[in-house]
């Protein structure tokens, strides 16, 4: 997220109002833009922009996170140790509302159509309009990585409960007197645990629905390299994040780009229509 941080602080170096210099890339949060502009879309650079950025790169940090407990899963996974993969799978339980606290918190900020109308009347509006496309291209690729996030521990832990009493039903099974043949006369001997319980099966919408408000830039999951219906081993969900992080920062450098020039706009020294996508 070091592109933000150079967006927000090129006031720095302008005389904008932004407090403090440039910082460096130590993962410390935005400076604010104290000043309120006249202007609509500076106005919203203020209130809306610089708050989003500033969850975007708390959700770009917290997603830097799983990939290790991917790793850290399918070596427990290897080693046959249940615990360290509970222990993995919690890590990445804890992730999930943090991210989606902010995902909905931004949608929230971006759905304002006071600041953000559905039909633009000026310049103003149009360049508004651009950021909030930006943001939302920007969301798309976190929210990506939170329906990874989120699918994988979903199925963990149905998976547990679905296997939860195997062991009682199985001693039940072999007390139960058999009937001439070998077989069970209640049909115990046909329950048996499903195949690689602890390997996700192929995502759907119903395992990996966080519940988050429709983003117009969401992105197809099954197109993610490593990602698509079939067997997905964890590693591959941990390149799937890591897909979605290299994305991302495609989609923050052409937001970093157009804050940069509506910093500039709003200083009077650039024009006031938006710059082609």
């Amino acid at each position: 997220m070091r592109s933000f941080v150079l967006c927000i602080a090129v006031g720095a170096v302008t005389p904008l109002g932004v407090l403090g210099a440039s910082p460096a890339p130590s993962g410390t949060m935005p400076p604010e833009i104290e000043h309120t502009y006249t202007r609509p879309v500076c106005s919203a650079l203020q209130t809306v922009v610089g708050p989003a950025i500033g969850m975007l790169k708390q959700n770009d940090q917290t997603i830097a996170k799983s990939p290790k407990f991917f790793k850290d899963y399918s070596a427990a996974q290897f080693n046959g140790s249940r615990a360290q993969q509970d222990i993995s799978v919690l890590r990445l339980e804890n992730l999930v509302s943090p991210l989606a606290n902010n995902v909905l918190a931004i949608q929230k900020l971006l759905s304002n159509k006071e600041i953000f109308p559905v039909t633009p009347q000026t310049n103003d509006d149009r360049r508004k309009l651009q950021l909030k496309r930006q943001l939302e291209e920007t969301l798309a690729q976190q929210q990506g990585a939170l329906d990874i996030i989120n699918g994988f521990v979903d199925t963990q832990q149905m998976g547990s409960l679905q296997h939860a009493g195997m062991g009682y039903i199985s001693s039940i099974a072999s007390s139960e007197v058999q009937s001439p043949g070998g077989h069970m006369p209640n049909g115990l001997a046909n329950i048996s645990n499903t195949p690689a319980p602890d390997i996700p099966q192929p995502f759907d919408n119903t395992i990996i629905n966080a519940g988050l408000p429709t983003n117009p830039y969401e992105i197809d999951l099954t197109r993610i390299p490593g990602l698509a219906l079939g067997y997905n081993p964890v590693n591959n969900l941990k390149k799937g994040i890591e897909y979605t992080q290299k994305e991302g920062k495609k989609k923050e450098a052409a937001l970093a780009k157009t804050v940069i020039e509506t910093v500039r706009y709003c200083h009077g020294s650039e024009p006031a229509a938006p710059s082609k996508p």
